[in-house]
């Protein structure tokens, strides 16, 4: 029976380091959708953040980007082999990781855009009962 821990701990090492940048690449996007939609939604007139609400709304979506990211663990251990000559050790990670990244990247300005949808039409549902 071959002994495969070597192999996880190269792979969880590889993935784990690349994780912090996948965050980080995450943060503008969301942002940006965030705040363009805001503006366009309010067009101007002042409104109140809930940044407790907002908190909320953008933790939730990383916990979410995060358990996205573990996927790459069942494409390592799909795609992956402990020869060192292997494509997938010389290219196949970092063209999943780019490509993930970019398609992680796309649904976070279209998360941001729908947490900030999500804030206008809850503001307007409560303005709607308060009078």
């Amino acid at each position: 029976m071959r002994d495969y821990s070597p192999f996880r701990q190269a792979a969880i090492r590889y993935w784990e380091w690349r994780r912090v940048f996948y965050n980080l690449a995450l943060v503008p996007p969301a942002l940006i959708g965030y705040g363009v939609t805001d503006v366009l939604n309010y067009v101007g007139d002042p409104h109140d953040f809930h940044y407790a609400r907002l908190i909320v709304w953008f933790g939730l979506a990383a916990i979410g980007a995060n358990i996205c990211y573990t996927f790459a663990y069942a494409l390592e251990f799909l795609c992956g082999n402990d020869n060192p000559d292997f494509r997938w050790l010389r290219y196949g990670r970092t063209l999943a990781f780019l490509g993930g990244v970019s398609f992680a990247m796309l649904l976070a300005f279209v998360g941001g855009r729908e947490i900030a949808n999500l804030d206008f039409y809850y503001e307007i549902k409560s303005l709607g009962h308060s009078g």
